[in-house]
């Protein structure tokens, strides 16, 4: 019976910050657990679901030499098993943590996409952020491995009458980031503002986000004295976890 009570009151604390979020921004929203890049496979994620007006799929490039998605489309483009290359495969619980085998090396491109159904019944707007971006491993702030990825928006494109058009991201009013992630681990990156998503009651419509992560071999770090290291090396043994993407859809622009 306590348990049943804690479980209860846990549930009632969950609803109720949903529900604050909601009521403050006015939005949608929803948060799922996202992917680990490292060399030690013994990392959990949690994360939680909240209610949208939106169906979405999450895609990974699987793409063995790790130089990213040259043919930005998931049409022919979709994985039918897990051991193929060169194609999108579908994450079918985007909510649990998804580890890239292996470790991540400078220059390694990982390319990602989001397609997104909207479900109500006017014209929204879609705007992504990743937040619980952490490294761990690292001996100084300014050393981490996140500091030297870059998340890019490659694409962007809508599906009507099952064709993928051309790139809208320049499109106004969308808006879309290509930035480095900083030091902050509480600081959250905005990916695309403002893309509408544009809802025909017969055929519905559709659209997709295409994004990368980019393990810049430049960026090298520096010792306690400010002095610049000459390669790459402070990154290694380093874990680099995201474990958020934020989703937000409003009927304003934001």
């Amino acid at each position: 019976m306590k348990q049943k009570k804690v479980y209860s009151m846990q549930k009632m604390m969950i609803l109720s910050v949903t529900y604050f979020l909601s009521a403050f921004m006015l939005l949608s929203v929803t948060v799922y657990a996202w992917f680990i890049i490292t060399n030690e496979n013994n990392s959990h994620l949690i994360s939680q679901i909240s209610d949208v007006e939106a169906e979405y799929e999450f895609y990974i490039y699987q793409n063995m030499l790790r130089d990213g998605s040259s043919n930005l489309t998931l049409t022919n483009n979709i994985c039918t098993t897990n051991e193929e290359d060169l194609c999108y495969q579908l994450i079918p619980n985007p909510t649990s943590a998804h580890l890239m085998d292996g470790s991540a090396a400078p220059g390694e491109r990982y390319s990602f996409a989001i397609k997104i159904l909207a479900l109500g019944n006017s014209e929204s707007y879609l705007n992504l952020s990743i937040g619980g971006v952490t490294s761990s491993g690292y001996v100084l702030s300014k050393n981490k491995i996140q500091n030297a990825f870059n998340y890019e928006v490659t694409k962007i494109v809508y599906i009507q009458n099952d064709v993928e058009t051309i790139d809208k991201k320049e499109v106004s009013p969308t808006i879309h980031s290509s930035n480095y992630f900083n030091e902050d681990d509480g600081y959250t990156y905005p990916l695309v503002r403002n893309v509408p998503i544009f809802v025909d009651q017969e055929l519905g419509s559709s659209m997709i986000v295409f994004f990368d992560f980019y393990f810049d071999p430049t960026i090298y770090g520096s010792d306690i004295n400010q002095v610049p290291y000459t390669n790459s090396n402070i990154f290694m043994n380093q874990v680099f976890t995201v474990e958020d993407i934020f989703m937000y859809i409003s009927n304003e622009l934001t």
